[in-house]
């Protein structure tokens, strides 16, 4: 019966899309349990995904600015391998999926391509095997902490969540008081590079590149990629700083080669928004050193459908030069004063 109770609610999707009339809910920390389910049995034709940078994207604001029906699968904490093997998945079974919009983080760039952020995950979800399954219709967390709650919720007539309805931030969660007073400056040192060091994380920046973020472009010539760097803040910048110029600059050419090889396909639209310093300077739009609020996710989703802060051939150039020089000049002492 329990079993039978968790096959019909299905709180994770495995088995098929949210039913008319019962309550769901979408929390922030169930993303490896509900992301491949969503992409699987979800109706859409557009996808958001990408890391916790994109969590405060509304999927009603993409399918207005893009003309589409989207779905947003976020992943708190992940690299680039798990993001990139569930956009696979939605390619594989959505042959209708037309447009996608996935933040590729700079902090990321220098992963191992096969890193993962958890230990293990819940494979009884992902695979086609029904033996194990038995580890999602009879789990006691599923139960009590879904099921039930569910049952009591539709019971009392309260609608479902939406895709929309989980995300962070708020007003006292964010503001240049908040994150000064969280953050831990690293002391200054000048830390001397080193060739060998930097030509691995390019090796780690081109291996990543290659598996988790263009091969699916290259495989998928009809389908639109809106790639994006997520706007960090000063503060991010500040400890880059704070390790020498020369490793900041270091960063910079690291996102330079990825500009370059992500803007070898027809196919990507790629926006940066680090040249936007009235943004990045703001710690009031912000949660923490890199996470901004949802006001930020909203005005990315407007630059990108009106084609501002795109990156081209033909500008990006322009683009590094510009933000080579305001960051490495910048004066970060004057933040805390």
């Amino acid at each position: 019966m329990i079993g039978g109770i968790t096959f019909v609610i299905d709180p994770f999707f495995h088995y098929h899309a949210p039913l008319n009339g019962v309550y769901y809910s979408y929390q922030n920390d169930n993303d490896v349990y509900m992301n491949d389910g969503i992409v699987k049995h979800f109706a859409y034709d557009a996808v958001v995904t990408g890391t916790s940078m994109t969590l405060n994207f509304k999927t009603a604001e993409v399918d207005e600015l893009f003309g589409v029906n989207s779905v947003r699968v976020s992943f708190l904490g992940e690299g680039f391998k798990v993001i990139n093997d569930t956009l696979k998945i939605a390619l594989q079974e959505t042959p209708e999926l037309k447009l996608v919009i996935r933040g590729v983080d700079d902090a990321w760039f220098i992963s191992d391509a096969n890193w993962e952020g958890r230990d293990s995950y819940p494979e009884y979800l992902y695979d086609d095997n029904l033996l194990n399954d038995v580890n999602y219709l009879l789990n006691k967390d599923v139960v009590l902490n879904r099921i039930i709650p569910a049952l009591i919720k539709t019971a009392q007539g309260v609608p479902a969540d939406d895709l929309d309805h989980n995300g962070f931030g708020g007003e006292n969660l964010v503001g240049k008081e908040k994150l000064l007073k969280d953050y831990e400056r690293p002391e200054k040192k000048i830390k001397e590079i080193d060739p060998a060091e930097t030509q691995e994380y390019f090796t780690y920046l081109e291996k990543n590149l290659d598996q988790n973020v263009l091969q699916v472009i290259e495989d998928n010539p009809d389908v639109t990629f809106y790639l994006f760097l997520p706007p960090y803040s000063i503060l991010w910048w500040d400890q880059l700083n704070q390790n020498g110029v020369g490793v900041l600059k270091r960063r910079i050419d690291l996102e330079q080669y990825a500009i370059e090889r992500m803007l070898e396909y027809d196919n990507v639209r790629l926006f940066s928004f680090f040249n936007n310093f009235e943004l990045v300077c703001n710690l009031d739009n912000y949660v923490d050193v890199s996470h901004y609020q949802g006001e930020v996710n909203s005005q990315i989703l407007q630059w990108m459908a009106a084609g501002e802060y795109e990156l081209t051939k033909e500008n990006y150039l322009d683009y590094i030069e510009t933000i080579t020089d305001f960051y490495t000049s910048y004066d970060y002492d004057a933040i805390f004063e």
